[in-house]
C-alpha cells in the first residue's frame, strides 16, 4: 500500500509526540483504548483509527505487534480535539 504525503507527515509528527512522552514498552499481550475527537461533520469509520494508532506505536518500539491485542476500545470523544490512547498490559483470565 502506498501511503500519502499527509499520512507520512502524520506519521512523522505523531512519532514525535509518542517518543516524547516516553511510554513504558510492553512486550507482549496489551489492551487499547482510543478515543477521539471528530475533525468535523464528515462520515467517519473509527475501526480506521485503530490500525494507524497500532501501526505508530509498534513503529515506535511500544508495542511488539499488534497482533498482541488482546482487546480494543474505540469511542468517539464527546468534546474536546485530538486523539486520546491508553495502553496497558493485558490481565490474564
Amino acid at each position: 500500500m502506498i501511503k500519502s504525503a499527509e499520512y507520512v507527515a502524520w506519521l512523522l509528527e505523531a512519532g514525535a509526540e509518542v517518543r516524547r512522552q516516553k511510554p513504558a514498552k510492553i512486550n507482549g499481550k496489551y489492551a487499547i483504548t482510543i478515543t477521539a475527537a471528530r475533525p468535523d461533520n464528515r462520515k467517519r469509520d473509527l475501526g480506521n483509527l485503530e490500525k494507524s494508532v497500532s501501526d505508530l506505536l509498534q513503529s515506535c518500539g511500544v508495542i511488539r505487534d499488534d497482533c498482541d491485542a488482546e482487546m480494543i476500545l474505540l469511542r468517539w470523544a464527546k468534546s474536546g480535539d485530538g486523539v486520546a490512547v491508553r495502553l496497558e498490559a493485558a490481565t490474564t483470565e
